[in-house]
């Protein structure tokens, strides 16, 4: 059996006057894939806890790239909104030094061929609002974006089995997200519902050390994508799902509209 991490980037709301920046609200909204068969999942963990151990990340730390990033927590207190260094902070306040921490974590990626990597963009800046349905949000067409490229991926495994793991959301959208997800199991024309096991399995990403990597992975295409930085996501490149002819676009990377 195949497993798919999901996690988001960006928020998935719309502006009301059409601007969007490089902060909030974000210009893309996208959720991340990262696949592999069970078999491998041992092999992913220990080098994932390897990596926490090599800079003394406690288990009651998350990995999370945006923490590590800004090394910092906002905290309101009385009233008044501050910034607190958090553990990232405290540890390595030179910024150099906890955008190594996410070097690393997606070099882990990048070295692992087993490993593949799925991604469902949406362009807020390009939506036509006219046009705009429940399907088409983009906390929607991104899950049935993924799901279609995931099925994809099971198609040319010897073993078609799959399910997907989710970081948790509120209850509510949770249910939400499991019925929209059989929708697709039963009507997308790109999905056959047997390559899938059960619909979408939702964990906190806190216990769960490949739903941080996705965290990681997600991260990186964030940057590339709202912010225009390449950096993390030329690392994590070799890894995103191709076609026969090698290629990305349509594929393991999908952009909409």
């Amino acid at each position: 059996m195949h497993m798919m991490y999901v996690d988001e980037s960006g928020d998935d709301g719309l502006s009301a006057d059409g601007v969007y920046a490089d902060s909030l609200p974000s210009k893309v909204f996208l959720r991340t894939g990262l696949a592999f068969h069970d078999h491998k999942w041992r092999r992913f963990n220990n080098a994932f806890a390897d990596l926490r151990y090599k800079y003394g990340i406690p288990p009651e730390v998350e990995v999370h790239a945006t923490e590590i990033r800004r090394g910092k927590n906002r905290i309101q207190r009385g009233g008044v909104r501050t910034n607190e260094p958090n553990w990232y902070g405290l540890n390595f306040p030179k910024f150099s030094k906890r955008m190594e921490i996410i070097k690393d974590f997606c070099q882990l990626i990048a070295d692992n061929e087993d490993i593949t990597l799925i991604c469902a963009i949406v362009d807020k800046t390009k939506i036509d609002r006219s046009i705009l349905s429940e399907r088409i949000l983009p906390r929607n067409i991104t899950w049935e974006l993924l799901i279609e490229r995931y099925n994809l991926y099971l198609q040319n495994q010897t073993d078609y089995d799959g399910i997907i793991i989710s970081d948790a959301v509120q209850d509510s959208k949770e249910k939400k997200q499991r019925e929209f997800a059989r929708q697709i199991y039963r009507n997308s024309a790109h999905v056959q519902e047997n390559h899938f096991i059960e619909s979408i399995l939702f964990e906190p990403s806190d216990s769960s050390n490949m739903l941080q990597l996705a965290d990681i992975a997600s991260y990186a295409f964030f940057k590339k994508f709202n912010n225009g930085d390449n950096k993390l996501y030329d690392i994590i490149e070799p890894r995103i799902l191709k076609n026969d002819a090698g290629d990305i676009n349509g594929v393991g990377l999908k952009i909409w509209p």
